[in-house]
């Protein structure tokens, strides 16, 4: 019977080493076997069933829950409109809130430890004690004591100085809530001028077709026009075989442009955060009216630029974070006092193994206490943690530099765009003015007999390519007016040319 109980623990010990090996030869059946080949993940079909109904879940309706707006199919979204919708269906700003809200309640976390902090707590024990008698009195031996107690007990910590440390943690997360709350902004911004530059795109390729549309009519009109020529003699085979051909490339341009208004048309739902598939009517952009000439020096946008860029205000906020924990870091090489409380009841009784009866006890507890923490080694932990604040604090100060350095190309760059786009465009329909005269020209002296059909091929070229600058040179004012007003912070959910001067026809 001893040997047994003596081979217990032995076999025990070699029960645990099985399970613990076996646990570990497991693990290799948990990933792919080699690294240059995919695996088949187990469980797949319940993820997968998972991620299908998880879009369900989260975008249902009723108790607060996040409702995608509808979009009705035969309604004619202005802009405005689709960024609304936007703003509430991409994800990116839900995402940019939630880590607003979580900077919130750091904030609320960092001021906290300026506050007491109350604790209760209760204990009960059991505890059987064998105590060996001394060796002058008689009998020899020991004796066995029994305690049963019952502590509840209610504690008090108070840090009442501690050298500026949670004011600079308090200050570190209030700007981090600042540079929270600015990126939230900037995440807008973003989406309106993402949603305006695809809107603005799908309109440009939608003038792309029009133009495609038209240069069809114009090829089928001068291929009349040949077989007419031909048909009394006038013109020639390969002239008309020409104008045919021409016709066929005009059929297939317009093909082509088709395809890319779905392209189009997909990137602007994408910019909306809404599903591929959703039907959407786009209103055109051909009657709204083109900013006026630039009036201010491209210095004035840049100044605002600078002054209401929200990324580049979120850059400061993180500079200011940086510069309170720099201070934060510093205060642990002063003292830190604290004062201290409990208050209690002690209930408990105890008994030993031959003397009758327990004894008891039933009494209050308290006690006080103030403590002066003076830190004086620690290896050198504080002094690199300082090294590390002061490191990333540079790390801050040279991104907001980048940032800032960037901030301005972009306006430069925007205000140049758009001043091209404007003398592009006003060439463009002086341009287009000519072309049309010039084809209808062609075209009417060709039935006459006066113009050959090389002279209406080159007059019909001409006017596609004019009505495509036309096309190009419309949308491009506009989406570089919005690139500008992007650029400069002032881009906006209503109007997002925000910053440019009066518009014009």
């Amino acid at each position: 019977m001893n040997a047994a109980v003596r081979s217990l623990p032995c076999a025990l010990i070699l029960s645990a080493v099985a399970v613990s090996t076996g646990c570990t030869s497991s693990t290799k059946a948990m990933i792919a076997p080699e690294p240059d080949r995919p695996w088949a993940v187990p469980d797949t079909t319940r993820y997968a069933a998972a991620s299908a109904s998880y879009s369900e879940a989260m975008r249902g309706s009723g108790n607060g829950v996040f409702v995608v707006p509808s979009i009705e199919p035969d309604k004619t979204y202005e802009l405005a409109e689709l960024i609304d919708i936007a703003e509430r269906s991409n994800p990116e700003t839900r995402i940019a809130w939630e880590r607003a809200r979580q900077a919130a309640l750091s904030t609320g976390m960092a001021e906290s430890a300026y506050a007491p902090i109350l604790a209760a707590s209760a204990t009960g024990a059991y505890q059987r004690v064998p105590l060996p008698i001394p060796s002058t009195l008689v009998p020899q031996g020991f004796f066995v004591a029994d305690s049963e107690i019952f502590l509840p007990l209610l504690t008090l910590k108070w840090l009442v100085f501690d050298f500026g440390g949670r004011e600079a943690s308090v200050d570190a997360a209030r700007e981090l809530l600042a540079q929270a709350n600015f990126t939230f902004n900037a995440t807008h911004q973003r989406i309106v001028f993402d949603v305006t530059r695809a809107y603005y795109a799908l309109n440009a390729v939608r003038g792309r077709l029009d133009v495609a549309s038209a240069a069809l009519t114009s090829a089928q009109t001068v291929e009349e026009a040949v077989e007419s020529q031909r048909a009394r003699g006038l013109a020639t085979l390969p002239e008309l075989l020409q104008a045919r051909e021409q016709s066929a490339r005009a059929a297939y341009d317009l093909q082509e442009a088709r395809t890319g208004e779905t392209d189009a048309r997909l990137a602007l739902l994408g910019a909306m955060g809404v599903r591929p598939t959703t039907p959407l009517r786009v209103a055109s952009v051909t009657a709204r009216p083109l900013p006026a000439a630039l009036e201010d020096s491209a210095e004035k946008f840049v100044d605002r630029a600078l002054a209401q860029r929200p990324d580049l205000l979120a850059r400061v906020a993180s500079v200011r974070a940086r510069e309170a924990e720099v201070r934060k870091a510093k205060s642990e090489f002063y003292p830190r006092i604290a004062l201290g409380g409990n208050v209690g009841q002690n209930i408990g009784r105890m008994a030993v193994q031959g003397v009758p009866g327990w004894s008891s006890v039933n009494e209050p507890t308290y006690g006080a206490v103030i403590s002066i923490e003076v830190p004086l080694y620690d290896g050198g932990l504080r002094s690199d943690r300082v090294g590390v604040a002061e490191s990333q604090r540079r790390v801050a100060e040279e991104e907001f530099d980048l940032a800032r350095d960037k901030v301005v190309r972009d306006v430069i760059k925007a205000y140049d765009d758009l001043r091209l786009a404007l003398r592009k465009r006003e060439a463009a329909v002086s341009l287009l003015l000519a072309a049309e005269s010039s084809y209808g020209a062609a075209v009417d002296s060709y039935r006459s007999g006066i113009a050959t059909f090389l002279d209406v091929s080159n007059a019909q070229a001409g006017l596609t390519r004019a009505r495509i600058a036309d096309a190009q040179t419309h949308t491009e004012v506009l989406a570089t007016a919005a690139a500008l007003a992007f650029s400069t912070g002032d881009i906006a959910p209503g109007n997002p040319t925000a910053s440019l001067p009066p518009q014009r026809r």
